[in-house]
């Protein structure tokens, strides 16, 4: 039987997003589980967001994240506009509300 999704996963994927718009890259940080912890240095975070930046220009708005259960963890897809660019945030999220991975995904135009 399958555990229902988080219930609060689509305010906490948009905070995540709103942390990354704001260079908060400790406040990110802190929500990880052990590997992603382990994976995952505050450096690399800012330097990947900074990329994406610099790639699309700044975070213009973001829509409602998409929420759906994936076996152990909670996954939100939340579609994010920038200045020259869309991607696609995925967070996933363990029942006891860490971080199990993060992605910002660019969308390619259909």
């Amino acid at each position: 039987m399958t555990s229902p999704p988080l219930p609060e996963a689509a305010q906490l994927a948009v905070a995540v997003i709103d942390d990354l718009a704001s260079g908060q890259w400790p406040r990110i940080a802190e929500q990880f589980d052990p590997a992603m912890r382990d994976g995952l240095s505050e450096d690399a975070l800012a330097a990947a967001w900074t990329q994406v930046v610099a790639m699309s220009g700044a975070l213009e708005s973001h829509g409602e994240p998409e929420v759906l259960r994936a076996g152990d963890v909670t996954v939100t897809n939340t579609a994010l506009w920038l200045e020259a660019g869309d991607y696609t945030a995925r967070i996933a999220f363990r029942d006891d509300r860490t971080i199990a991975g993060l992605h910002i995904m660019e969308r390619k135009a259909s």
